[in-house]
């Protein structure tokens, strides 16, 4: 009898499953994303650190996207949110951070990998992106005999205002109900533009994103 209930159970939780409407990917669906960026700099040259010392910024990336169906295995996705950039560099005596935020903008295709008619779906994620500097700081500890001293400056005039990158990744979805759908993706962008705005150095974003979100598909 417990095995026979236990079975029932199972069958309705994938007979729920299988139900779930097609049209909810079928719909233009807003999804609110959070999550995590690993950001680091190409051609980063720091005097007297060598490349060991490196390390990617561990930051926050939020915002929203809207997923449109342009026909049964393609859609375009619109991005926007905040994403911090930059990266780290630690060696004895040394803690350098170059941090810059940006506001991103993406519009990416996203290329169905699933059958149609799948209670979820994985979808193949390319397309451009720009990137507005909302902030940007320079950093420095260092500590020398025993005495640790602090530097810290607005990097703002030296930074390019506006970045240029391609973004690509994957990401999945599955509809929970008719009214929402819970995400995740995993993107990384490659910038194309030096974000030294002073042309001495050709330094690049370079940024994996990962994200979860909660859609709620809107029209018909």
């Amino acid at each position: 009898m417990r095995r026979s209930s236990k079975n029932t159970i199972i069958s309705a939780v994938a007979l729920a499953a299988t139900c779930v409407p097609a049209t909810t990917f079928g719909q233009t669906t807003l999804t609110i994303r959070g999550g995590m960026s690993r950001a680091t700099l190409s051609g980063v040259l720091t005097e007297g650190v060598p490349e060991s010392a490196l390390k990617a910024r561990t930051g926050l990336s939020v915002g929203a996207s809207a997923t449109i169906p342009v026909q049964d295995n393609f859609g375009l996705r619109l991005d926007g949110g905040y994403v911090q950039k930059g990266y780290r560099a630690e060696q004895q005596g040394l803690e350098a951070n170059y941090y810059i935020d940006y506001i991103e903008l993406s519009g990416l295709g996203a290329i169905n990998l699933t059958p149609s008619g799948s209670p979820s779906t994985a979808n193949l994620l390319i397309g451009p992106s720009f990137a507005f500097k909302t902030g940007c700081e320079k950093s420095a500890t260092i500590s020398v005999g025993g005495e640790t001293s602090n530097v810290s400056e607005s990097c703002g005039e030296d930074t390019r205002a506006v970045d240029l990158g391609i973004t690509g990744g994957i990401g999945a979805r599955m509809a929970v109900s008719e009214q929402m759908t819970l995400s995740m993706d995993l993107r990384y962008t490659l910038g194309l533009l030096s974000v030294d705005e002073t042309g001495d150095e050709d330094i690049k974003n370079r940024n994996l994103i990962l994200q979860v979100g909660v859609g709620f598909p809107i029209g018909e």
